[in-house]
């Protein structure tokens, strides 16, 4: 099959390959996801498509011809594996932004096969971790992104769930407390009890912003400086600063989130409490906390030194 393109098929063809994606981008915004995810699927879909352009003499029908579908996406995955080096993990990321696409173009899921992923819990603080980034959390000046911080540890909630809550999501009480997702992945809608430390950072929160923000009205209950909404991004720089601070590396929310639910399921509690707290539909999902982590192997391995 020929490659070479003239100029005006090149440019037209790359003209519908970027409209099929804005208009792509458009529907998976009208879409229940999170910012953060949308955020993700969107960078990701941009560097595939910079794959198929530069290629798209060799794929002229990917966006029509099931057939070229699957060729080009098998060949990317080659592409990541080889040429960029990608995890596992990538991989099959990069391939369910891929699925998502194509069924939006109606031609359904590429048949590209997963990468087989090691049975491991998802990533989450080691108990020394935890404590240094709690230090980090006390010595943190600001009063807001340390509510922010103690609440995604102690909660277990999404980082878009954290951007989204209202004053009157939280409920708290010198003996009690408890948070309201509204509108969890997938629309669903949890309560999550709130521990003594979370409650007392969120009351400071609450007292400080009402001391600054007198005539503040918005409903939100995390705000920027300039009394706004606080957004997803800044929410996650607010994490990364604090993890910076503690000489953590790659600690998100998602971390945090999964760190919470890690140490229900270590602490022995019922699957189906822990999944009801993280908002899982599946208690499959919550099954993996229970698997062993990175840690847990590199401790076993050490643990078989023989001395001679």
């Amino acid at each position: 099959m020929s490659t070479t393109l003239s100029t005006e098929e090149r440019t037209r063809l790359l003209k519908d390959l970027y409209g099929r994606y804005g208009l792509y981008i458009t529907s998976l915004e009208k879409q229940p996801l999170s910012p953060h995810t949308v955020r993700a699927y969107q960078t990701r879909m941009q560097h595939f498509l910079g794959f198929l352009g530069e290629n798209i003499g060799q794929y002229k029908d990917a966006l029509s011809s099931v057939n070229t579908r699957d060729y080009v996406a098998r060949d990317y995955k080659l592409y990541l594996k080889q040429e960029l080096k990608s995890s596992p993990q990538t991989v099959n990321a990069y391939l369910t932004a891929i699925d998502s696409f194509y069924i939006f173009l109606g031609l359904g899921k590429v048949k590209a096969k997963r990468e087989d992923l090691p049975a491991l819990a998802p990533q989450a603080l080691t108990a020394k971790e935890q404590k240094d980034f709690l230090r980090a959390i006390e010595d943190c000046k600001s009063v807001r992104d340390k509510a922010i911080a103690t609440l995604l540890l102690y909660s277990g909630m999404r980082i878009g769930e954290c951007a989204a809550l209202n004053e009157d999501d939280i409920a708290l009480s010198e003996r009690k407390g408890v948070v309201k997702i509204r509108a969890g992945k997938g629309g669903g809608y949890r309560e999550i009890p709130l521990n003594s430390q979370s409650r007392e950072a969120l009351h400071a929160w609450l007292a400080h912003r009402r001391k600054i923000y007198p005539n503040n009205f918005d409903p939100a209950f995390f705000i920027s400086n300039l009394g706004q909404r606080l957004s997803v991004d800044g929410i996650d720089h607010a994490i990364r600063k604090l993890a910076k601070s503690a000489k953590l590396e790659g600690v998100s929310a998602h971390t945090l989130r999964h760190t919470c639910l890690t140490n229900l399921v270590r602490a022995g509690n019922d699957m189906v409490m822990v999944a009801q707290i993280g908002g899982h539909k599946k208690l499959e999902t919550t099954m993996r906390y229970s698997l062993p982590t990175k840690f847990d192997q590199e401790e076993a391995m050490e643990k078989i030194l023989v001395e001679f």
